[in-house]
C-alpha cells in the first residue's frame, strides 16, 4: 500500500509563489524534470481512487504525462511513494527540482501551475483540531464553485456550519466534482451531530443474540456509551458511569454501551467481568483498522476515539456529545427539566 507521507508542497510556497502562470491549454498535463536517485512514477487519482494520468520518471530526464479533461477538482498527486492533495484545473502542471523517495523531507520542489490551490490554502483554518476549527471567507473571496467544496474537502472541520455555509455557495447544477458530492454527504452527516438534532438510528446485538434499535428506547433519555474490551480509559469510564446510574436510575433512564470489539468472545468476556446493569450491545463491524476508514456508526455520530458518550433525549435528539463523567451527570439532570 502506498505510504502517506506527504510532498510538502506548503514548505515550498516560496518557490510556488515566486512562479507566474501562463496557460496554454486547456486541459491537465503534467511536466518537468526531477532529479531523483532511481526510477519510480508519477500518478494522479481522483477521490474515488480512479486513475486519472500517469508516467514514468527516470532520473534527470524530462516527463510530461498525456493531456486530458478533467472536472477541476481534488486530486492525489503521488510521486513514487509520497502523495498529496492537490485542487487541479485544466491547466499544464510543472514540476522541478530534487525528489528523495526513501528520505521525503529532503526533497525541494517547486511547482508552476497550481495558483488556484494555493488560494485554497489561505483559507485553511490556522487551527488544526477538526472538532474545534472553522471555515470562513472574506466578502470579497471569490472562489469558484468547485474551488468551494474542495476548501471544504481540504480543511475537513466538523463543524456543521462552516460545511453548511460553503455548500450553501454551491447551487444544486453545480454540484458535480466529487469533492462536492462528499461535501453533500459530510453536510448531511454533520447535522445529525448538532445539539437538537434526531440521532441516528442503528441496529446492534444483545447478549442474547436479539437485535435492538436505539428507536426501541423512544420516552426514556439514553446515556449512549461507545466502548471495547481492551480500551481501558472505556472501562474506566464504564465504572465512573455506574455510580451515576445508580444513583440517578429511573424508568425514564436508559444506559447503553456499544462495544466496537471485534470478537464477540472478547465482548461477552468483558461483560462477564464488569457485570453491569444497563443495555449492552454489540457492533460486530468491530475497531477500524484506520481513522481514514471508520466504521458506519463512528461516521454517523462524528467519532473515532473511545469512549465517547451522547446523551439523548426522550425524543431522540441530542442533549450533549463527547461528555464523561459530571457531564453526563449534569446532562440528564438538564433533559429531566
Amino acid at each position: 500500500m502506498i505510504s502517506t507521507k506527504k510532498l510538502f508542497i506548503l514548505f515550498f510556497s516560496s518557490f510556488l509563489c515566486a512562479t507566474t502562470s501562463s496557460w496554454c491549454k486547456d486541459e491537465l498535463q503534467i511536466k518537468g524534470k526531477l532529479r531523483i536517485l532511481k526510477p519510480t512514477t508519477l500518478q494522479v487519482n481522483d477521490l474515488n481512487g480512479t486513475l486519472i494520468l500517469s508516467c514514468e520518471l527516470q532520473p534527470n530526464k524530462e516527463f510530461a504525462t498525456e493531456q486530458k479533461l478533467i472536472q477541476p477538482d481534488i486530486y492525489t498527486l503521488r510521486i513514487g511513494k509520497t502523495e498529496e492533495k492537490i485542487y487541479f484545473e485544466n491547466h499544464e502542471v510543472n514540476i522541478i527540482g530534487y525528489y528523495d523517495e526513501t528520505n521525503p523531507e529532503q526533497s525541494s520542489l517547486s511547482f508552476k501551475g497550481i495558483d488556484s490551490f494555493l488560494t485554497l490554502q489561505e483559507y485553511l483554518p490556522a487551527d488544526k483540531d477538526p472538532d474545534t476549527a472553522t471555515v470562513s471567507l472574506p466578502a470579497n473571496a471569490q472562489l469558484s464553485p468547485n474551488m468551494v467544496s474542495a476548501l471544504a474537502y481540504l480543511a475537513n472541520v466538523n463543524d456543521y456550519y462552516s460545511n453548511k455555509k460553503l455548500l450553501d455557495m454551491i447551487s444544486d447544477d453545480e454540484r458535480n466534482s466529487l469533492s462536492a458530492r462528499w461535501l453533500v454527504e459530510r453536510v448531511k452527516i454533520l447535522s445529525h451531530q448538532i445539539i437538537g438534532a434526531e440521532c441516528p438510528d442503528f441496529t446492534f446485538t444483545n447478549v442474547n443474540d436479539q437485535k435492538v434499535n436505539l428507536k426501541d428506547f423512544r420516552g426514556k433519555i439514553v446515556v449512549l456509551d461507545f466502548c471495547a474490551s481492551w480500551c481501558g480509559p472505556c472501562r474506566k469510564e464504564m465504572r465512573s458511569m455506574l455510580k451515576i446510574y445508580n444513583e440517578l436510575k429511573a424508568d425514564d433512564l436508559e444506559f447503553i454501551s456499544v462495544s466496537l470489539d471485534d470478537s464477540q468472545a472478547k465482548w461477552k468476556k468483558m461483560l462477564d467481568e464488569e457485570k453491569l446493569p444497563w443495555v449492552m450491545l454489540w457492533d460486530k463491524t468491530g475497531f477500524p483498522k484506520s481513522n481514514e476508514a471508520p466504521s458506519a456508526i463512528q461516521t454517523a455520530y462524528g467519532f473515532y476515539a473511545i469512549p465517547f458518550l451522547v446523551v439523548i433525549d426522550k425524543e431522540g435528539k441530542l442533549i450533549a456529545r463527547n461528555v464523561r463523567g459530571e457531564q453526563v451527570r449534569e446532562a440528564i439532570l438538564k433533559a429531566r427539566n
